[in-house]
Formats: C-alpha cells, sequence, structure tokens
C-alpha cells in the first residue's frame, strides 16, 4: 500500500511540473456590452492585438453576445481575466466595490477623462474614498477599436484586481491606443 501511495504521488508531482512553464504569460480579456454584440470583432481584436504584441504574450479575446449582469458578475467572480471591457454603470459600480486597479501610473487620467471618477469605495476603516482616478479608458479612443470600426459610447477598458498579469493588461491597453 505505502508503494502504490509513493508511485501515485511521484505521477501526480510530474503532472504538475510537466504544466510549469510550458505556458506563455498571457493577456485574457472579457467583452460586454449593453448596447452591440461585441462578437462581432472579438476574433478580429485578438488577431490585431496578438500581431501587435507579439509571441511573448498569448491574447485570448473572449466576448459575451448578449448582455447579461449575472454573466459578467460570473466572470468577474471567477477572476479568470486580465482586461475587462464594459459599459460604463457597470464600471463605476464594480469600481465602488473596489473592483477595478487604478490606472493614473499608466495612462495620462487628463487624456481619457471620461474613465475619472471617485470610485467612493468604503474602506475597511470605514472611510470613503473620494480621490479622483483613471478607472478605465474609453473603447472610442483606441486606435484598434476605431481601425475595426467599433466605438460604441459609453464602454470602457478596465483591469480587474483579480488580474494575474496586470504588467501584459497595461501593456495590451497601451497597444489597443497606440
Amino acid at each position: 500500500m505505502k508503494t502504490y501511495g509513493k508511485l501515485l504521488l511521484m505521477i501526480c508531482t510530474v503532472f504538475m511540473l510537466a504544466g510549469c512553464g510550458s505556458e506563455k504569460p498571457g493577456v485574457s480579456i472579457f467583452m460586454i456590452d449593453d448596447k452591440s454584440d461585441p462578437t462581432q470583432v472579438s476574433e478580429q481584436l485578438e488577431k490585431t492585438l496578438q500581431d501587435k504584441l507579439g509571441s511573448d504574450i498569448k491574447v485570448k479575446v473572449i466576448a459575451s453576445p448578449l448582455y447579461n449582469p449575472q454573466k459578467m458578475m460570473v466572470e468577474y467572480a471567477a477572476g479568470g481575466h486580465d482586461i475587462f471591457i464594459l459599459p460604463e454603470g457597470d464600471m463605476e459600480n464594480y469600481g465602488k466595490m473596489g473592483a477595478h486597479i487604478v490606472l493614473d501610473d499608466y495612462f495620462d487620467p487628463k487624456k481619457y477623462h471620461d474613465g475619472v471618477y471617485a470610485s467612493q469605495e468604503v474602506k475597511e476603516d470605514k472611510t470613503v474614498d473620494n480621490m479622483e482616478h483613471l478607472y478605465g479608458i474609453p473603447v472610442k479612443e483606441m486606435k484598434i477599436f476605431q481601425d475595426l470600426k467599433y466605438t460604441p459610447d459609453k464602454l470602457f477598458v478596465t483591469i480587474p484586481v483579480s488580474s494575474k498579469h496586470v504588467d501584459n493588461a497595461v501593456k495590451a491597453i497601451k497597444a489597443l491606443t497606440e
């Protein structure tokens, strides 16, 4: 019985190690819109962004054809995406829960003033965050979306706090704006 347990442990270890390091760092993007269907550009967006970022960062774009707040909530809760592209109201609502990282250090808040707001997140010490920060960049102001002729008003690109690849997400957003 001991031998069987050791053998099983060794096999599990080999499988775990086989998976380590074999996958390239990536960036996962989830798109949802309450006024249009982002699936019409998701495939081309993935290809164009992959071309811009090169082979070092694997790009995956997932788009919901229908707006569904419950689907969006599940995607946030799962924590599997590095970038969310979502309507302004949802960006602000999730921002109030502290769901997005502040983009001030990466992008000019004056240039993307539509994405600047006070999260009004209630912190652990019961104070409210009234400082204005850049939380989202408007899709309509991003070159790749302009080239794809997909520029819905009030749709924003954000990075959730659950992102496992913040550096790659920032690189991807910069590539979207260039």
